[in-house]
């Protein structure tokens, strides 16, 4: 039977919303949970919050809210490249590959030090894969979260993923490891998205509407924001010194003019929770045939991808999950995380409710998702707040509400 959450379950997990959207200790907030069936009712639906923080005036979070998902578009990429490698059109291992569609990618050295402005350099050795980009083992990464690419991307000029109009170049950047031989948060679904768009000859947004976002009707999922996008758009939200909420621009531009470039695999999609929920609800109807993958690609969104290596190769995972919060600190310490194609995987039950085998993943403006396939559920816990790097009170918020839902499912 598929689960269902009690009545009591329900109203904590309302209070929990309302009382802390409230007090504005959080902004504006989507807490979602849904089985696979798109015919069934939602486990839960709950908002709260004004869309532009301390301004009711603008109206509250509801279901047309529209969000900067940010790093949640890679798991679409994920499933793009999933469907092109069961035509045929991709493989996961061949490098061959890369290296004919991706020369940009390919020509780049290892970095291994920036001094006094002085780039020191050695030429890559191991061959770049399809696997490698989706399971953040390429060596590439982001210049906010590696001190060294940050160093670089001064010495150059580099102006990075968040900066307007983004061409291949953006992504262009040294790696600081061989491909299989380190975990990094990286440009991969950056690289994995331009991979797409030549094989298809589509742009990711065409490719994604077409097979992906328009057969599940979730239609507000895209690169290119119309002005019905632009009149539900949340506005993003930084704490001041005091751990005070207020609303802010952002951390890129988001007018049409500025977002008319490449489109970003990485970070680029906006959309609403309820269709991003959709989306996961196709992925794990794709247990069984007929779903936006096969079976066999499902199983790879579900499993460990990572190979067996020496001990402490991919152990970054591990020191960029404690970036994260809500996970709770057993999964880390314990080293029960790993990766599939799909984002990170839960190799144990967690204390407060996701099990083992739960795929999960999160953007930059804390927006989460997770799919669990064990429990038959799959949820998003949504807002727009920028504060990487620590801890906030959103993630406790997070703890609260999966705690909640798992002891109240039935």
């Amino acid at each position: 039977m598929a689960p269902t959450l009690s009545a009591a379950g329900k109203a904590k997990l309302d209070q929990i919303l309302k009382s802390n959207t409230e007090s504005r200790d959080i902004p504006g907030s989507t807490f979602a949970v849904a089985t696979p069936d798109a015919d069934a009712s939602l486990v839960y639906w709950g908002t709260g919050g004004d869309r532009v923080f301390g301004d009711p005036s603008k109206g509250q979070i509801d279901e047309d809210t529209v969000l900067q998902l940010m790093s949640m578009t890679k798991l679409a990429v994920s499933v793009a490249a999933l469907q092109l490698v069961e035509q045929g059109k991709l493989t996961l291992d061949d490098p061959a590959l890369i290296e004919k569609v991706l020369p940009e990618l390919c020509k780049q050295d290892l970095l291994t030090a920036v001094t006094d402005g002085k780039l020191e350099t050695k030429k890559r050795t191991q061959p770049i894969t399809l696997r490698h980009l989706l399971t953040h083992t390429n060596g590439s990464g982001y210049g906010l979260m590696v001190p060294l690419l940050g160093q670089w991307s001064q010495a150059t000029g580099h102006k990075g993923v968040f900066a307007p109009n983004l061409t291949v170049g953006s992504f262009e950047s040294p790696l600081i490891f061989e491909p299989g031989q380190g975990w990094n948060y990286s440009l991969g679904l950056d690289w994995a998205g331009v991979l797409i768009e030549r094989v298809t000859g589509q742009t990711l947004d065409e490719y994604f509407k077409q097979h992906i976002f328009g057969p599940i009707n979730a239609s507000t999922l895209t690169f290119a924001p119309t002005p019905k996008h632009y009149e539900n758009l949340q506005a993003p939200t930084m704490r001041d010194e005091n751990d005070k909420l207020f609303a802010f621009p952002g951390v890129r531009e988001t007018s049409p003019e500025s977002i008319k470039g490449q489109n970003s695999g990485g970070a680029g999609l906006y959309g609403t929770a309820r269709d991003y929920l959709r989306f996961l609800q196709a992925v794990m109807r794709s247990k069984e045939s007929g779903g936006i993958i096969s079976p066999e690609s499902y199983k790879l969104i579900f499993t460990n991808q990572l190979p067996d290596a020496p001990e402490g190769t991919f152990d970054m995972q591990y020191e960029f999950a404690k970036l994260v919060p809500h996970i709770h600190p057993d999964l880390i310490e314990k080293k029960q995380l790993g990766h599939s194609l799909g984002g990170f995987l839960s190799k144990a039950d967690s204390p407060i409710g996701r099990k083992a085998g739960t795929d999960w993943w999160e953007g930059i403006y804390k927006t989460f998702y997770w799919m669990d396939p064990t429990t038959g559920i799959c949820g998003v816990f949504t807002t727009q707040l920028f504060r990487f790097s620590e801890p906030d009170y959103f993630e406790k918020v997070f703890n609260d509400l999966e705690s909640t839902l798992y002891d109240n499912l039935s």
